[in-house]
């Protein structure tokens, strides 16, 4: 009976040591011998943009700000925000009560002018006539002064007469003179009253569409006050705020690539214009981006993203820029090595958007492995399998 008791015990103690050896077998497979889940990529072959990326907004190539340069109140405004303008179209008034009343009286004084220019040259004639008969006069008088039928205080009375009558002309004349000067005057002041009047009319500068109404009617303007803001929305642009380490590498008619914020198809454009002076406290340089064509409706000061394509190397090899990652030592990427996981430091070069250039440490076909979650990371030297 012992004898069996003993047996029974040794059996019991192989069998949980063999349970155990099994355990540890299990987790060792499990830790060290299964194949590791792993996303792929093939290295190849493919372009690479290196890009300057910078934020900016919608302008017009034509903006105002239109006011009266006179003082005055306002009749009207007519037209609203968002209204299409054309050129020389009416967007606000002045009163106008005073400057037309100026105007009338201007006018009446130049009738009132006319009609005294009328009566004056009516004077003038006379006057005329009164000098030629007088100066026939004169002459009869000296003849017969000189064959003794008259004497010569009766001659001496005639030259008188004459110089009267002269001197009458000479006074209608001067005032026809002054007659004419006040008509000129008149003239020049209803001129000015009727250039007031419409001046009071505001006019639109070139066509375009309203974006800002400031005043209504009834508010009291001056010189320079802004009524309304108008901007040309066919010809548009985008300012955008480029860092100033790309100032080498970029340069005018470089193709570029323009995206709205919200989303959207990117539209093609190309830069037209780089600023000389950088922000001092930003260290950016304005970049000015026009559009190659404009599918849609935009707002100025609406915002957009700009990437402007700074050098292009085509048949390059590439990595996903999202397959690599970073430690102390630097950047690198899992590589299938044999069936297995390898840590690969390779040389880096051009960094484009999506893509980075490979100098050196991989081939063209090779396969980059990733960990099925995007923040894990794989075992080295581990087995894998495809995800």
């Amino acid at each position: 009976m012992s004898g069996l008791q003993s047996t029974v015990r040794v059996v019991r103690r192989w069998a949980w040591l063999l349970v155990l050896i099994g355990v540890v077998v299990l987790v060792g497979w499990l830790r060290f011998w299964r194949p590791v889940a792993a996303r792929t990529v093939a290295v190849e072959r493919g372009s690479i943009v290196h890009e300057a990326f910078g934020r900016g907004t919608i302008e017009s190539e034509r903006e105002a700000a239109v006011g009266f340069d006179l003082v005055g109140r306002l009749s009207e405004v007519l037209v609203d925000e968002g209204a299409r303008v054309t050129l020389g179209q009416g967007l606000a008034r002045l009163e106008t009560n005073q400057a037309e009343a100026d105007l009338r009286t201007a006018q009446n004084g130049i009738s009132a002018a006319r009609a005294s220019l009328a009566r004056l040259a009516a004077e003038e004639e006379r006057a005329r006539a009164l000098v030629a008969a007088s100066e026939r006069d004169e002459r009869r008088t000296r003849a017969l002064v000189a064959s003794g039928a008259i004497t010569i205080q009766e001659a001496d009375e005639a030259t008188d007469r004459h110089r009267l009558a002269r001197a009458d002309l000479d006074r209608v004349l001067a005032q026809r003179a002054e007659a004419t000067r006040g008509i000129d005057i008149a003239s020049s002041g209803a001129a000015q009253r009727q250039v007031a009047v419409v001046r009071a009319t505001l006019l639109a500068p070139f066509d375009g569409v309203v974006t800002r109404r400031l005043r209504e009617p009834g508010d009291t303007v001056t010189i320079g006050t802004t009524i309304l803001r108008i901007a040309d929305t066919t010809h548009v642009f985008v300012r955008a705020a480029i860092d100033e380490t790309a100032l080498p590498s970029l340069a005018e008619d470089q193709r570029s690539e323009v995206t709205f914020v919200g989303g959207g198809t990117p539209l093609p454009g190309k830069v037209r214009r780089i600023a000389w002076e950088a922000d001092r406290q930003t260290h950016e340089i304005s970049v000015e981006v026009t559009l190659d064509e404009l599918d849609r409706r935009v707002a100025i000061g609406q915002r957009a993203d700009v990437r402007i394509e700074l050098v292009r190397r085509d048949h390059a090899l590439r990595v996903p820029l999202a397959w690599i990652h970073h430690d102390d030592d630097g950047p690198y990427v899992f590589v299938d090595r044999a069936g297995r996981i390898a840590v690969v430091r390779p040389t880096f070069g051009l960094g484009g958007r999506e893509h980075v250039e490979v100098l050196a440490g991989l081939a063209e076909g090779d396969t980059l492995l990733a960990a099925p979650s995007s923040s894990g990371t794989l075992p080295a030297g581990r087995r894998w399998k495809a995800e």
